[in-house]
Order: C-alpha cells, then sequence, then structure tokens
C-alpha cells in the first residue's frame, strides 16, 4: 500500500472510529431524553409521526410527548403518551428499548413546538431538548415508503452506476484512480452521516450505531482492500467483504429502515449513498481488481463471520451496561428486530436469543450461497464458450 493511501486509511479510520468513541462518551449520562423525528427542516402535514429515545436509571414510567401552538395561536396544545419499542418472543414481552414512536395530529397549520417529557419509576424527571415545526394540512408525507419511486429509483442508479463504474475502470486500466475517489466518497458519506445522526437528528446511540453491523464493518475494510497492494490480502479481504457487503447492503435496500425520512431527507439521500458505494466498491474489485471467487472464498466467509459471532453476542450484551442501557443488536444476535423481520419466526421456532442463532446461521448459508453460485456459472459458460470457438 503506498504511503499516501496507508494515510487515507488511516485517517479515515481514526476520524470515524474516533467520532464513536467521543459520542458514546458523550452519551453517558445516567438520565437523558431525545426527539430525533420528525426533521424540523421540513415542512410537515398535520397528522405526523415522531420518535425518539429516553433512558433513566431508574427505569421509565412514561414518556409524554407534547406540541405546543406558537406564534399567537388559539389551538389548545397536544399530549400523547408514546409507545416505546418492545421486543417480543412467543407473543409475550421480553423487554422495552429506550426508542419510542407517537403518531401526533395537530389541529391547526402553524409553528409548534415538539417536546417529550420522561417521568421515572421513582420519581425522576428529564426532558428531551424541543425543535420547532412547521405545519400545514396537506404537505407532503416524508415517511418513507417501500416500492415506490422514492424506492425503484435509487435501486435502479445503483446498479446502473456500480456496472458502469465496474466495466469503465476494467476497459481503461485505471483501477487505482477509480479506487480512490470511490473510496474518498465512501467515507465522507459515512463520517458526515455519524455528525448528522449525533448532532442534528440526535439518534445516535452506540446499541444501534457502532460501526459493527455487516455494512459497517464493510465500510471500514473496503478501502483497504481496494488499496492494498498485497494480492494475498486483497483476496482474502474480497472473500469476505464479498458476502458481507453485498449480502447485507442488498437486504437493507430491499426493506430501507428509514421511518419517517423519506425524499428529500437528508438521511435518505446517505442512506442510499452509502449503500450503493459498498455495491459499487464490491463490483470494482471484482471486475478490476484482480480477485475471484471461488469455493474456497464461500467457505472462508463462513467461517469468519462464525468466528465473530461470540465476541459480537458479548459487545450486545455488555451495551446493556451503558446508557441509553439497550442490548446491541449487531448482527441481530441482541433481539428480533421490533419492526418484524424473519428473525421473528426464527424465535418462534428456536427460542430467543441465542438459540435463534440456528435460524440465522441457516438463513446465513442460504443467503452466502445464492451469492456465490453466479461465479461458477459465468465460469462454465465461458469455459463452454471458449470450447466451442476452439471446435
Amino acid at each position: 500500500m503506498r504511503r499516501s493511501r496507508a494515510l487515507i486509511v488511516a485517517a479515515g479510520l481514526s476520524l470515524i472510529l474516533g467520532a464513536q468513541v467521543v459520542f458514546t462518551v458523550m452519551l453517558s449520562t445516567s438520565d437523558g431524553a431525545r426527539v430525533k423525528s420528525p426533521d424540523g427542516s421540513l415542512l410537515l402535514d398535520r397528522s405526523f409521526v415522531a420518535a425518539g429515545d429516553a433512558w433513566m436509571r431508574e427505569g421509565i414510567a412514561r414518556i409524554v410527548v407534547s406540541a405546543i401552538p406558537l406564534d399567537g395561536q388559539d389551538a389548545a396544545g397536544v399530549s400523547v403518551e408514546a409507545a416505546r419499542d418492545a421486543v417480543r418472543s412467543r407473543g409475550q414481552v421480553r423487554f422495552l428499548l429506550s426508542t419510542w414512536s407517537v403518531r401526533i395530529r395537530l389541529p391547526s397549520d402553524g409553528r409548534w413546538e415538539l417536546r417529550a417529557d420522561v417521568e421515572g419509576n421513582r420519581g425522576g424527571t428529564a426532558r428531551a431538548e424541543s425543535r420547532t415545526l412547521d405545519v400545514r394540512a396537506g404537505a407532503p408525507v416524508r415517511e418513507f415508503r417501500s416500492w415506490t419511486a422514492e424506492h425503484l429509483v435509487p435501486l435502479a442508479l445503483i446498479a446502473a452506476v456500480s456496472i458502469g463504474l465496474a466495466l469503465a475502470a476494467r476497459r481503461s486500466g485505471r483501477f487505482d484512480r477509480f479506487a480512490l475517489v470511490m473510496v474518498l466518497c465512501l467515507w465522507t458519506n459515512e463520517f458526515a452521516y455519524q455528525l448528522y445522526w449525533f448532532f442534528a437528528a440526535r439518534g445516535w446511540a452506540a446499541p444501534t450505531a457502532l460501526m459493527l453491523q455487516m455494512c459497517g464493518l464493510s465500510i471500514l475494510l473496503i478501502p483497504v482492500m481496494l488499496f492494498s497492494e498485497k494480492p494475498l490480502v486483497r483476496q482474502w479481504l474480497f472473500d469476505i467483504l464479498y458476502f458481507w457487503g453485498i449480502g447485507g447492503a442488498i437486504q437493507a435496500l430491499v426493506a430501507p429502515d428509514l421511518g419517517a425520512s423519506g425524499f428529500p431527507t437528508y438521511r435518505y439521500v446517505s442512506f442510499f449513498l452509502s449503500h450503493g458505494l459498498i455495491i459499487a466498491c464490491t463490483a470494482l474489485m471484482a471486475a478490476a481488481g484482480g480477485v475471484r471467487l471461488t469455493f474456497r472464498s464461500f467457505v472462508r466467509a463462513l467461517v469468519v463471520t462464525n468466528l465473530l459471532l461470540l465476541p459480537v453476542y458479548g459487545i450486545d450484551q455488555a451495551l446493556r451496561l451503558i446508557p441509553p442501557y439497550d442490548p446491541g443488536n449487531y448482527f441481530v444476535l441482541g433481539y428480533p428486530p421490533p419492526t418484524g423481520s424473519v428473525v421473528d419466526l426464527f424465535a418462534e421456532v428456536f427460542g430467543p436469543s441465542p438459540r435463534y442463532v440456528v435460524g440465522l446461521e441457516l438463513m446465513g448459508i442460504a443467503v452466502f450461497l445464492v451469492l456465490y453460485l453466479p461465479w461458477p456459472i459465468a465460469r462454465r459458460l465461458a469455459s463452454r464458450r471458449a470450447s466451442r470457438r476452439a471446435a
């Protein structure tokens, strides 16, 4: 790895991981509350979903979200008790998370102040920093809706750009230049998103925002893969990141967890840019990086993934000890997502975490196998074409 690129890798890792350490320390208060949506910079309809998180060492009794009219409006304020996200197993609530949401319906247009007040089990209180909202009946709905134009258009763009860049790099022989530009875009977007998610959206939290999910680890390691001058290192990293990056990014893109952050919010743009760049970088490496995927790659990815399960599960459980006192859910080892997923079926069949890991293991093997199969099929087709030409 050339010195300049080694410096880029060191600087990028230091900025992203350093920011995560700083943010974790800044949130280490025994009690806290935040409102993280809706986005106060956008015009909102009178009906919208408010969401945030809250934590208290003594435990939370209830969370009340209030909207107060501003600018001398005659309308009465609105107060609604929010529901915390619940982790369920076999029909029973196992525990409540710090995150909460509630639908707010306002009686009139104008400017409103949105706040959240938390009451503890022993009488303690906490209040989230308020947000000022501009409301008008009939304003565009900002909630993300799957399989509409705001979902399908970025998917088409990601596919077209990934294929186009990979082919252009292969034909031009300028792999290094393409890799440099894409790495700078990937890490600039990630660092900007970390800042936005902590300071603007106020949604950053250690149990959900650390770079420990497959896509996060891919973002950290893809530049090392692209910049390394050692063929063995590049091949090893490609063997793993192909399955993590492509598999994780496709699952995220098929079912985006964006909530109220539809087009054209910053979170929406950053989400598709980040996952699109993971796919584009992996396609670039596959097309012009001098690597190839074999059955050994498939086995290697499975082994490395399984070796990480125990330490990641340990980190998930250790995060209960720090604010906001939620277990982590990296590699989906902590609990089934409250929004619902195939993990719910595994929990029904095998039981709660960590027992449902058996189902995750079977699903992981199936997904990795599907991602691997195009390579031997392509090699066989190429071999047949070569045989026909020789004949």
